[in-house]
């Protein structure tokens, strides 16, 4: 018998196309509620988020803040081109994140 665990899925949140003060709460919870014991790693999937204005950095920061108190890694998939990443850096949370440019990316990091 292998008491060895294999290796763990990333679990994949997709955030919605656009996040600002009327949905941040969601996509905090939608962030929260996949923070469970055994979940190693999220990868916040927003390659396909085209609007996320300071509200909406500020809920990916808590939930970012919230998974690393459980030991949890967050990462963020962020396509280069668009405004997204440029809120990102702007504000300074694509310095405190780890913000990959694709999907995959964000799924292959070690």
């Amino acid at each position: 018998m292998n008491d060895q665990a294999g290796p763990v899925t990333p679990v994949v949140v997709v955030l919605p196309p656009e996040i600002d003060v009327t949905n941040c709460d969601e996509v905090f919870e939608q962030l929260a509620e996949v923070l469970a014991p055994g979940i190693g790693t999220v990868v916040a999937d927003m390659t396909g988020t085209s609007f996320c204005d300071s509200s909406g950095v500020h809920a990916i920061m808590r939930a970012y803040e919230s998974a690393a108190a459980r030991d949890i890694t967050m990462r963020l998939a962020v396509s280069p081109d668009g405004s997204v990443r440029r809120v990102l850096e702007l504000i300074g949370a694509a310095r405190l994140m780890p913000v990959h440019e694709t999907l995959e990316d964000a799924l292959s990091a070690a």
